[in-house]
This record gives structure tokens, sequence and C-alpha cells, in this order.
């Protein structure tokens, strides 16, 4: 089995007024004994769902649909286990 730690920024684009956001999340990639990989979310210290997981309502005009795109990924270290 291995971890990977990365820490990933998304932006949120609000399909219907264009405004967006970007956030950072950090993210445990683990794989397993037969090659599945599963990935671990969490935001300001707490464990969450992945960013694109579900619906997001845009902050600015309270509608959607918003979009999550990734925007960029380091390394935080690797972590046999």
């Amino acid at each position: 089995m291995f971890s990977e730690r990365v820490v990933e920024r998304y932006r949120f684009t609000c399909a219907r007024c264009g405004e967006h956001s970007d956030d950072v999340y950090q993210v445990t990639h683990v794989t397993d004994a037969e090659g599945d990989t599963f990935s671990f979310y969490s935001h300001g210290g707490h464990p969450c769902e992945s960013p694109a997981a579900e619906e997001t309502m845009c902050p600015g005009c309270h509608c959607g649909p918003v979009h999550v795109g990734l925007l960029s990924r380091a390394a935080w270290r690797d972590i046999p286990t």
C-alpha cells in the first residue's frame, strides 16, 4: 500500500454570472495492493467531500451551476505504509 499527500487548488466558476473563487484542499491518495486508488479530502483541517462531489451554489448570484476545475497540485510528501 502507498499513500501520497498533496495540496490541490481548485477554481469554482459560476456558469450564470461568471464569478469565480479559488480554494485549497489537502488530499491523501491511497493505492491498495490491488492497484485501486482512493482519495480522502480535507479542507481547513477537517474531513470533507471532494470539491467536485456535489452541486455548489454561487456565493455571488446564489444560483448555479458552478464548474469546478483543478488549478494545481503540489506534492506534500509520500508516505509508505
